[in-house]
């Protein structure tokens, strides 16, 4: 894999014009969680199909038709590989996370049929800055290189990086100055907040999975993707007032199971004859579209759209349907693509991409070229106009 560089964009897009003291960009990742290739009214494929029907996502077309689609984007299989590969920019062959992580030192791995197969010995423990934890990988995270350079950088949502009870589990570690709702976990108990985001009504855990710093929202009604949304914006309000470029990492839960209905979008595809497994998940879909639209109109609003890169990718294949989470025959949920999220065959590793960058991505344009997560960092990098040296070995 190459990493996404300036001269593969100009490829396909204008160039940026020259400046003498050129601006440092805001830059805006926003990353969804199990978004399949097919989960989105955006083809990324060279016909529109039957799944792209059925999906309403407006801000994923408004992106797409302002920047650059990316056809053949890839990922790992599953969430806490990617993840780490994303922040140190290693392969998941060199840092050596197989699998979803959360428990300290406990493996995630199903027993199998066979007792004679034996798990590999996986670093269960995650990626960490700092050393001294066992069967973990000690890497180096794009984010701190940003804080350094002075960007302000703020994360919301999910991290999965590190195990609990490890220095890698919460985003401060990583070089955020912001954290909303970030943590070990790689789920989330539950969307609504009449469930407390996964607390009872004293305020104790209902679920390891429960989110916690949402406290504001319990009981009000708020999906958690708008209240994640909400705080982002409220963050980025304050990060225009320090007069530094800023980094913000939307990464939703959205849209990982549990399947709970986002009503303000689940009626519409009942009534266009959906089931209530479908049209659920077409919700929470819809919901996370809604926050990247309302990112964008924050950007227009404000007058910063002009000098924000926008970075849209999934960090793994779509929910099929095992486990009873989607209805159809299993493995079909991602077709053409074959299989979905922890599979290794296309539906689990392939991803829907899309960047713009103002002044370098032609609007509506196409690029065919393979990219992997772990070229984000260095590509991030040098967006920022940071030195070459901070590339890291495996995303290039």
């Amino acid at each position: 894999m190459r990493y996404i560089t300036p001269a593969m964009i100009a490829s396909a897009s204008v160039a940026l014009a020259a400046t003498d003291t050129p601006k440092q960009p805001n830059i805006v990742l926003f990353l969804v969680d199990d978004m399949g290739w097919q989960d989105t009214s955006v083809p990324f494929g060279p016909d529109t199909t039957a799944y792209n029907r059925t999906f309403h996502t407006p801000a994923m077309e408004r992106l797409a038709a302002s920047g650059m689609k990316f056809t053949q984007a890839y990922a790992c299989s599953v969430s806490s590989p990617s993840r780490c590969s994303l922040f140190t920019g290693a392969n998941a062959a060199r840092h050596r996370v197989t699998n979803w992580t959360y428990a300290r030192d406990e493996s995630t791995d199903g027993v199998g049929p066979n007792d004679s197969i034996v798990p590999p010995e996986w670093n269960i423990n995650g990626v960490q800055r700092v050393p001294g934890i066992p069967r973990s990988y000690v890497g180096p995270s794009f984010v701190d290189e940003l804080r350094d350079a002075g960007y302000h950088t703020i994360h919301v949502g999910k991290l999965h990086l590190g195990s609990t009870r490890t220095p890698g589990e919460y985003p401060y570690n990583w070089g955020f100055d912001v954290n909303v709702a970030g943590g070990p976990n790689g789920g989330l108990a539950t969307y609504l907040s009449e469930k407390n985001y996964g607390h009872d009504e004293n305020g104790r855990r209902t679920s390891r999975f429960a989110i916690e710093g949402l406290e504001k929202y319990w009981g009000s009604g708020t999906f958690v993707t708008e209240a994640l949304t909400q705080e982002a914006l409220k963050e980025l309000d304050r990060a225009r007032d320090y007069g530094t470029p800023w980094f913000l990492y939307m990464s939703h839960y959205a849209v990982h199971v549990p399947i709970d209905r986002d009503m303000r979008f689940y009626q519409s595809y009942v009534d266009r004859g959906y089931s209530p497994k479908e049209a659920a998940y077409a919700s929470l879909v819809e919901g996370m579209d809604k926050s990247l639209g309302d990112i964008l109109d924050w950007l227009d609003k404000t007058g910063e759209a002009d000098n924000t890169i926008v970075i849209f990718m999934s960090d793994n294949g779509g929910l099929g349907a095992h486990g009873g989470w989607r209805d159809g025959a299993e493995h079909t949920q991602n077709a053409p693509l074959r299989s979905g999220k922890c599979s290794l065959l296309e539906g689990g590793i392939r991803e829907p991409m899309i960047v713009r960058w103002p002044g370098r991505t032609e609007p509506g344009s196409v690029q065919p070229r393979y990219v992997m997560i772990e070229d984000f960092y260095p590509s991030i990098m040098e967006m920022a106009g940071l030195s070459a040296d901070s590339i890291r070995p495996d995303g290039k």
